[in-house]
């Protein structure tokens, strides 16, 4: 019986993979390709940080005020994914866009002030009628303020981007504090609801989302190519060029060619 090659038998792999990873997420696809830095701790790629290129796996969540951990809990617990503290999740923009951004706390009201999920006095986050504080936040340590007085009586999660921290000049001296997150600065104009949320993001395969991203960007529908770290493509090629190496190298002749010298030297 002829043996299967293995350019067929790697494309049966991996369709083995896509299925087996639809049915773990709930999802199809079950996989978001991220566009810009916005998540990027660096401007170098870094392992368990989510990067421009990468490929984000999807993961759908019944409940997502109880199945989503905010970065509020997550620091609380110690729980992180990353990079930093809670889940990072996917939900759907106003302007039709899928965006990757870390869940920092859930917003709920009671007659009329914030309550912030997972909050009991921690020394290092205030919660106001007017603001939420949050001290010593991300990769840059800096002090976050999200002003949810516009918010009154919307409930969901109140999310950012980890870069976007890093980057914004938007700072309040009275508070000591920066403005950064997306209810604050137009990326979103209210608390993302649980039928907002696409999921949260659970895995990433590295560098492989550029190959789609290139095209997208031929087509002119890229416009964040510059916020790629820096030895991203080098990942890539060298990944794309180990991939050929073990689908197309020629077993069956290798082997032969073993077999019969083993036969010369009996």
């Amino acid at each position: 019986m002829k043996l299967l090659s293995a350019p067929l038998i790697a494309l049966l792999f991996i369709v083995a993979i896509v299925v087996g990873v639809s049915v773990y997420s709930g999802i199809f696809p079950p996989a978001s390709v991220v566009e810009s830095g916005s998540m990027q701790h660096s401007d170098n790629w870094q392992y368990g940080v989510i990067n421009t290129g990468d490929i984000v796996i999807v993961k759908k969540v019944a409940s997502p005020e109880h199945d989503i951990t905010t970065y509020v809990q997550g620091r609380s617990a110690n729980f992180s994914t990353y990079g930093d503290y809670g889940n990072v999740i996917l939900y759907d923009a106003s302007n039709g866009m899928v965006v990757i951004h870390r869940a920092i706390f859930y917003l709920t009201w009671s007659n009329g002030e914030p309550v912030v999920m997972g909050y009991h006095n921690q020394s290092w986050i205030n919660v106001t009628s007017t603001y939420v504080l949050i001290k010593n936040v991300g990769f840059t340590h800096r002090n976050l303020v999200v002003f949810v007085n516009d918010f009154l009586n919307k409930s969901g999660f109140i999310t950012m981007g980890d870069h976007n921290l890093a980057v914004t000049d938007l700072f309040d001296k009275g508070l000591n504090a920066y403005i950064a997150s997306d209810q604050n600065v137009n990326i979103i104009s209210h608390p993302v609801t649980n039928s907002e949320v696409v999921g949260k993001a659970e895995g990433q395969i590295p560098w492989f989302g550029l190959i789609k991203l290139n095209v997208m960007k031929l087509q002119g529908e890229w416009p964040y190519s510059n916020d790629v770290p820096h030895n991203s493509y080098y990942y890539l090629s060298a990944s794309i060029i180990a991939f050929g190496v073990v689908i197309f190298f020629p077993y069956s002749k290798f082997m032969g060619t073993k077999t019969k010298k083993n036969n010369k030297k009996q």
